[in-house]
């Protein structure tokens, strides 16, 4: 890991007190996993069979979700020759529509992307860009991701050809922003629309961006982007956005004006955040550094319905888990909170936080 992206993670180990791990709210820790290096993002796979950690040095491995079976990890000789940190692991969403494919797709810093095959530990295919690949974003419906990475450049890949679409960055323009200026960390495609996606970075904005146009056609100011840290509502109406910075981490906005509406406040423990997204129409979920913490979040009242602290590094990804089976016949389902996983420094944690 360069100089430049080591920056990034810079406060994983500020605060650390691994004999102090503390617990705030209805928290139940499921599992525990110890790595024998620092883990960078976590994933599930598409039936919560496994869960996917990607590690310092390019591997991937996948952990049996009931702890029965066998723990195996994902690394070809080219990642082996030239070991490069796993940035990202996505698989594509879910729907009755897409056939389970049993793939996950990882960024590496060295520009790779490759796309496993986990059950036969094979890499289908590998793409190589010519810069630090940061992030992966699949489209909520159509077989296309988009990965952003270090040369402020956004990338629309088709999943089936396995080809490059089109290349979004911002125009020679010296009177507009329409684009990024700096690393791009994420980007998120908006679920009610076959053709917008927002994206965020080092540049303190987030912007709006059309598949069909080469520039961004709008932006947000003053937000700080680290990690995989933006998020939209399932109606496409709100974004969450999750910054590395001390005042107005948490903020919601207004997608179609761009207008804040609200800031949530951090409680008694303000944390710089790596990550963050919403976990159901009423809960998100956020993990960052300095005060290395996970918290769950109540969007109803803005209270921390939820918190684990002191942990042994920052928090830089966290996945939504499924539903634990002894909540599923509640009628009232849209107040339980699925499983969550998230990795903090050399460990993984998978809790179940419920309202009390």
């Amino acid at each position: 890991m360069d100089a430049e992206l080591r920056f990034s993670y810079r406060q994983s180990s500020v605060g650390f007190s691994p004999e102090r791990l503390e617990f705030d709210g209805n928290v139940t820790v499921l599992r525990q996993l110890d790595i024998e290096q620092d883990v960078l993002c976590i994933c599930y796979t598409e039936t919560y069979e496994f869960l996917a950690a990607g590690l310092t040095d390019g591997t991937v491995k996948l952990y049996k979700t009931n702890s029965k079976g066998e723990n195996f990890q994902l690394r070809d000789i080219e990642i082996t020759q030239k070991p490069s940190p796993v940035t990202s692991i996505k698989h594509r969403p879910v729907h009755r529509s897409h056939p389970i494919t049993r793939t996950i797709i990882a960024t590496y810093v060295n520009g790779c992307v490759k796309c496993w095959h986990y059950p036969s530990s094979q890499c289908l295919y590998t793409i190589r860009e010519k810069r630090q690949t940061l992030g992966l974003a699949y489209h909520n419906h159509l077989p296309k991701f988009v990965t952003v990475g270090n040369d402020a450049k956004i990338f629309l890949y088709d999943e089936e050809t396995k080809k490059l679409e089109r290349a979004f960055q911002a125009s020679e323009s010296l009177e507009v922003m329409d684009g990024h200026k700096s690393r791009v960390f994420c980007a998120c495609f908006n679920p009610k629309s076959a053709h917008e996606l927002i994206s965020g970075g080092w540049d303190d904005t987030i912007q709006f961006w059309d598949t069909r146009q080469p520039h961004a056609l709008r932006r947000i100011s003053g937000v700080h982007i680290c990690g995989d840290a933006l998020d939209i509502s399932k109606n496409g109406r709100e974004i969450l956005s999750c910054a590395w910075q001390r005042d107005n981490s948490i903020q919601l906005w207004d997608y179609g004006s761009g207008k804040h509406l609200v800031t949530v406040e951090p409680d008694s423990y303000s944390s710089l955040l790596y990550c963050g997204k919403y976990v159901t129409n009423m809960f998100l979920a956020c993990g960052g550094s300095d005060t290395n913490l996970f918290r769950v979040v109540d969007l109803r009242s803005h209270a921390t319905l939820a918190m684990v602290r002191n942990l042994t590094g920052g928090t830089y990804s966290f996945d939504i888990g499924p539903v634990n089976p002894k909540y599923a016949k509640k009628t009232r389902t849209v107040f339980v909170v699925p499983q969550l996983a998230f990795c903090a420094g050399r460990q993984i944690f998978e809790i179940d936080a419920q309202p009390g």
